[in-house]
C-alpha cells in the first residue's frame, strides 16, 4: 500500500499545471552541471550487526549532474554520496570508539524538475542506491567488514530556487524493490544546496512570435 501511495504521489504531481506559461516568446535551452551538497541525511537502513531495521541521522554528501533545461523544465542525471558523519561541518570525528556502526549511500538518478508556483519546483524521477553499512572495529573479537545493499527506488522532492544559480530541496528516495531478500524497508531523506552552471545556451522562437509580413 505504502509503494502504491507513493507512486500515486508520483504522478499526480507531474499532471499539476504549470503556475505560469508565456505562449509566442523566445525560450532559452541551456546544458549545465550542478554540485549538490545532501548535507543533512536521515537513513532507514539495516543494521547487520544488530540484524534490524535503524533509523539515524547524519551529516556530509556531494553530488554532481548534468542537466537540460529550458524555459519551464528541466531534466538532469545525478550521481552523489552521502555519509552519517556526527558533525555538520564534517571535519573530524574526535569520538575515540573501539566499536562503531556507520551508514553512508552512493545512488544514481534521473530526475525531473517541474515548476508548480513561483520558484517552486516538484523534482520525481528514478534511482538506483547502494546503501553502505560498515562496522569499524579495533577489539579482536569483532572484525570490521563493510555490507552494501543495491535498491531500486523514487526520488521525490520539492526544489526552492533563489536564482538561476542557487537552489535549496528536501528529496525523499523510498525504496521499491531491492536486490536483498530480508524483506526490509529503506529510505534516504535529503536536504541539499545546489549550484548550477550554464555552459552552453541555445535559443529557439515560436512561430507565433515572427511578425507578420
Amino acid at each position: 500500500m505504502k509503494k502504491l501511495l507513493i507512486s500515486t504521489f508520483f504522478i499526480f504531481c507531474f499532471l499539476l499545471p504549470i503556475h505560469s506559461q508565456t505562449e509566442g516568446s523566445t525560450s532559452n535551452s541551456n546544458y549545465g552541471i550542478t554540485f549538490s551538497f545532501p548535507w543533512v541525511n536521515y537513513y532507514n537502513y539495516v543494521d547487520y550487526y544488530k540484524n534490524q531495521s535503524k533509523k539515524t541521522f547524519g551529516f556530509s554528501g556531494l553530488g554532481f549532474s548534468g542537466y537540460y533545461k529550458n524555459k519551464l523544465n528541466k531534466i538532469s542525471v545525478n550521481f552523489s554520496v552521502t555519509d552519517d558523519l556526527s558533525s555538520p561541518i564534517a571535519a573530524i570525528n574526535f569520538s575515540k570508539k573501539d566499536f562503531k556502526t556507520s551508514i553512508g549511500c552512493t545512488y544514481f538518478e534521473i530526475l525531473f524538475h517541474k515548476p508548480i508556483y513561483e520558484n517552486v519546483n516538484f523534482v520525481g524521477g528514478g534511482n538506483i542506491i547502494n546503501y553502505n553499512f560498515r562496522i569499524t572495529s579495533t577489539i579482536n573479537s569483532v572484525a570490521s567488514y563493510k555490507k552494501s545493499d543495491q535498491t531500486l527506488g523514487l526520488s521525490i522532492g520539492v526544489e526552492y530556487r533563489f536564482n538561476k544559480y542557487y537552489s535549496v530541496a528536501g528529496m525523499y528516495r523510498p525504496t521499491l524493490a531491492s536486490f536483498e531478500t530480508d524483506g526490509k524497508y529503506r529510505h534516504v531523506i535529503n536536504f541539499e544546496f545546489r549550484i548550477d552552471l550554464d555552459f552552453k545556451k541555445k535559443k529557439t522562437i515560436s512561430a507565433d512570435s515572427i511578425p507578420p509580413l
